[in-house]
């Protein structure tokens, strides 16, 4: 009964005002809340799908989510571990590539197992051929669009890779008809990467690359493959990737703290609106500290305002947030299509000189959406109102009902 009471007079402080500033403090409140969250959420949900999306095209495709190292070229994968979905051996070289019309660049050549490769859905999926196929034969690449766009070839064109040969320290120059152009979506890969067919040359060593259904799940595969290959070296993608996803993880948390200030920005405010409340209402909080409550009971009185408005923004902030980030691709082309319009209507005008159209790589913007930051988001709005109002009540349970009335 005594929480029921408290709870009533904290929804009625918080709806009515006492004062000629009315419910301006609290709807300020409200509005910097609920945008802050609705930001985070569509900032860190984009974030996490670009993110996503890059370690996906770079464990996919190239990296891999185990490596075992320096096998000879014959070896297969003959006892898998449960998590494992594929295992396709591969040889890097770095050289350049070049064509008849001595157009040249330096390049990351990767002879590699189709036969297994076609068989990885992650590998297909990630690795979209936009003209031609995949090799057949030991003379056939094929290459990003970037990189074919770069050397004007395609499919069918003949093109020469320049390489130093280990064996005789001099380089070597083989000839290679492009069979395909690919696209990853991510640019390092799209210009820079030739893909050709893997032989089994029994002098030089290869690697096997393991997909895992999970790549979270590593560890346990690591160790398992460790004591199936003791004298070769094995490493999960968290080592041999490790600079890259570090970035990752460093920007994303510092754009979370770099949005996360208008939490306080939000919590000065309703400080102060909580804080000029209760000056106002002094003579009420006298009133109910005569009729029983206690220090106690006031302290809660406000402290159910401010999670009252918590909870209120947060319901508010975080649906906003999901409606923006699920849609974020159709308003980013409204927003372009408005962006054009516009600029169509001023290259009309005689001095107008048009700046050209937006450099996008991709054709949409990923949208990742993780459970754990919404839930983040929404504590960290919660404990910043929730400390906000409680150093604000602080004088409030010091209130003498006999000098206030008194001096009235």
């Amino acid at each position: 009964m005594k929480g029921r009471w408290i709870s009533y007079i904290a929804g009625r402080y918080l709806l009515t005002h006492n004062g000629k500033k009315g419910h301006l403090g609290n709807i300020l409140a409200f509005l910097g809340l609920t945008i802050g969250i609705m930001t985070l959420i569509t900032v860190m949900t984009v974030m996490n799908g670009f993110q996503q999306s890059f370690i996906s095209s770079i464990n996919e495709v190239y990296s891999y989510h185990i490596r075992i190292e320096d096998l000879p070229s014959e070896e297969r994968l003959l006892q898998r571990p449960r998590d494992v979905t594929a295992a396709v051996r591969f040889r890097d070289a770095q050289g350049i590539l070049s064509t008849d019309n001595s157009l040249s660049t330096g390049v990351s050549f990767r002879e590699l197992d189709f036969y297994a490769a076609v068989t990885d859905k992650g590998f297909t999926d990630n690795m979209q051929l936009r003209d031609g196929r995949f090799p057949e034969n030991r003379d056939e690449i094929i290459l990003g669009q970037d990189l074919a766009r770069f050397l004007a070839v395609l499919p069918g064109d003949r093109v020469s890779f320049s390489n130093l040969n280990r064996k005789s320290g001099s380089f070597s120059s083989t000839q290679y008809r492009v069979s395909g152009i690919f696209s990853t979506g991510f640019y390092e890969y799209d210009r820079n990467m030739v893909f050709s067919f893997l032989d089994d040359d029994p002098e030089a060593g290869i690697t096997m690359g393991i997909k895992l259904r999970n790549h979270f799940h590593d560890r346990s595969a690591l160790a398992s493959l460790s004591n199936s290959y003791p004298d070769y070296k094995v490493q999960s993608w968290r080592v041999y990737n490790s600079a890259f996803f570090n970035a990752l993880k460093i920007e994303k948390i510092f754009m979370f703290l770099i949005v996360a200030l208008i939490f306080i920005v939000v919590a000065v405010n309703v400080y102060h609106s909580m804080k000029r409340n209760v000056k106002e209402r002094l003579t009420e909080l006298a009133l109910l500290k005569s009729l029983g409550a206690c220090s106690a009971d006031l302290r809660r009185l406000y402290l159910q305002q401010g999670l009252f408005l918590g909870l209120c923004s947060s319901l508010c902030g975080t649906a906003l947030g999901m409606i923006l980030s699920l849609n974020v691709n159709e308003i980013l082309a409204f927003v372009l299509a408005l962006r054009n319009g516009f600029q169509n209507l001023l290259s009309q005008l005689p001095f107008y000189e048009s700046g050209g159209s937006l450099p996008f790589y991709f054709s949409h913007i990923p949208v990742r959406i993780i459970g754990r930051d919404i839930i983040i988001i929404n504590l960290c709005s919660l404990i910043s109102v929730y400390t906000a109002a409680a150093s604000a009540v602080r004088g409030a349970d010091r209130v003498l009902p006999a000098e206030i009335f008194r001096n009235e």
